[in-house]
């Protein structure tokens, strides 16, 4: 079964004063038989913020599909990211007063067996003469 190993979130002061540089170091590793067979998985990774009961959905930095390949393959995302999408606790503004609450954030990885699936699509109708009383 293919595993994600070593996630790594680090998170930095970005290109101006509202973005901040992130970075997700991990490594996808895939078994003899996947790779053998060439299997092809999604390959998803989001930024959650860590709450006490359900935890939020922030942004997706990747999804993609990736093709197994032989032992493990290191991987790094790297993107800019507005304050506004980290800002997963707003902060409490009290008489102008603003007291920040911490935001917990977490990067996930998640590899998901891509299974092909039907797919159909019509068009629209188009009416007309086609028999002998067209000319």
């Amino acid at each position: 079964m293919a595993s994600c190993r070593s996630v790594k979130l680090k998170i930095e002061p970005g290109i101006n004063a509202n973005k901040r540089k992130v970075t997700v170091n991990y490594k996808l590793c895939f078994t003899p038989c996947e790779a053998l067979a060439g299997s092809v998985f999604i390959e998803k990774v989001t930024l959650q913020g860590d709450d006490p009961i359900l935890d939020d959905h922030l942004i997706t930095l990747k999804n993609s599909c990736v093709k197994a390949q032989s032992g493990c393959i290191k991987r790094e995302i790297v993107q800019q990211v507005s304050k506004s999408k980290l800002d997963e606790d707003p902060d409490t503004i009290i008489l102008g007063l603003v007291l920040g609450n911490k935001d917990e954030i977490y990067a996930r990885v998640k590899l998901t067996p891509y299974s092909p699936v039907k797919c159909s699509s019509d068009s629209d109708v188009v009416k007309g003469h086609f028999g002998k009383a067209s000319n």
